[in-house]
């Protein structure tokens, strides 16, 4: 009788165990979304530079609006930089890979410059980006 009660003891710690080792609170990578806001509805190009900060890291972006390019330079592994031409709204601009989704506060996306359709230069005022 009591070899069976130190065996159900055992077997509760043990499953006690395995249960909080499920639990991973570690960084979860993935994709957070660019949503730009933007004044104009004639947008050409947006300029940007997007940021983490240590240790976490940004690990690419990849284009999401329709019909649109996206050409970036990785600076470091905390900061890219790039431009995304195209028939441009409000909306999501592209997706940003990163080391944690779970922080996204992060990570941020500065509008540096933006452009008309036809090429006339707005610089960054009324933009900006937020990550979802």
């Amino acid at each position: 009788m009591r070899h069976s009660r130190l065996t159900a003891i055992a077997a509760l710690a043990l499953l006690s165990l395995a249960a909080s080792c499920k639990k991973d609170n570690g960084p979860v990578a993935g994709n957070l979304a660019a949503d730009l806001l933007t004044p104009n509805s004639d947008d050409g190009a947006i300029q940007f530079t997007a940021t983490a900060t240590v240790p976490n890291t940004i690990t690419g972006l990849s284009s999401a609006c329709a019909g649109c390019k996206l050409f970036i330079v990785k600076v470091s592994d905390t900061q890219y930089k790039g431009v995304v031409t195209g028939n441009i709204a409000a909306g999501t601009l592209f997706q940003l890979g990163v080391s944690d989704t779970k922080l996204p506060t992060s990570y941020s996306v500065k509008i540096d410059n933006a452009s008309s359709r036809t090429f006339v230069v707005r610089g960054s005022s009324g933009y900006s980006a937020t990550l979802k």
